[in-house]
């Protein structure tokens, strides 16, 4: 069924779509009148009918498709497009938020004006995810910060995790059963190409994440994001 992100309309009852949707449900996909749509409105999904008039009737609310526990991913920047695959699989994973992080291993940075045109495409990658996905909201992509805010922000979470190569036998699964659940924010942290030096990880522990091991394979930066948010959410039963 077609997913449309919404906005409120003239009443409580009723929603409308931008511009860019409408015109992607009547040029794009070509709807008619009456065929049946989902609108997904305030972190909610409605059952609703396409109509030319650009307001749409919220009939009945859906099963909310989101998980129980928030997952915010602090990425370190990555060379090339890797970003895109990034945000579109997270996004598909479930992730709530994704902020990426100017680390000193980092080959690419995103700075000024370029740096605004990435966060914007990365926000439409994110857009398109989420209806293909059928997530009832949006991830937000937020604006590049340093390791130093990073540090700021770790203790702000309830879990802050740094999946990281050189971590034994402190594995995602042995953290959950230690815990009996995981808790409802959760920040995971991941370094660049390079890696993040034992200097940089410390900084992290020390404001109060932990370090966890994803296994004795070694993931990709493009996917150990992907790959640790996948087995929270498979842990805390967002799979079943």
């Amino acid at each position: 069924m077609p997913r449309f992100f919404a906005q409120p309309g003239m009443d409580e009852r009723h929603a409308r779509l931008d511009q860019d949707e409408m015109h992607h449900a009547k040029s794009v996909m070509r709807l008619k009148e009456g065929e049946s749509i989902t609108l997904i409105l305030d972190g909610e999904l409605y059952a609703s009918e396409f109509t030319l008039s650009g307001e749409f009737e919220l009939m009945e609310k859906l099963p909310t498709t989101e998980a129980s526990v928030r997952i915010t991913l602090y990425q370190g920047i990555p060379k090339g497009d890797k970003m895109d695959y990034i945000v579109q699989k997270c996004t598909e994973a479930g992730v709530r938020r994704i902020v990426p992080v100017s680390m000193p291993r980092c080959v690419s940075k995103w700075e000024n004006k370029d740096a605004d045109k990435k966060v914007q495409r990365c926000q439409r990658i994110a857009h398109e995810a989420a209806k293909q996905s059928f997530r009832a909201l949006c991830p937000e992509i937020g604006a590049p910060i340093t390791l130093k805010q990073l540090l700021s922000l770790i203790p702000k979470h309830e879990m802050t995790l740094i999946p990281w190569e050189d971590q034994e036998g402190n594995g995602l699964k042995a953290l959950y059963e230690k815990g009996g659940s995981f808790p409802r924010d959760i920040a995971v942290v991941i370094g660049p190409e390079g890696g993040m030096s034992a200097e940089e990880v410390a900084q992290m522990t020390a404001a109060g994440a932990q370090c966890v091991t994803l296994g004795p394979r070694i993931f990709r930066t493009e996917t150990a994001g992907l790959a640790a948010i996948i087995g929270i959410m498979a842990l805390s039963g967002n799979m079943d």
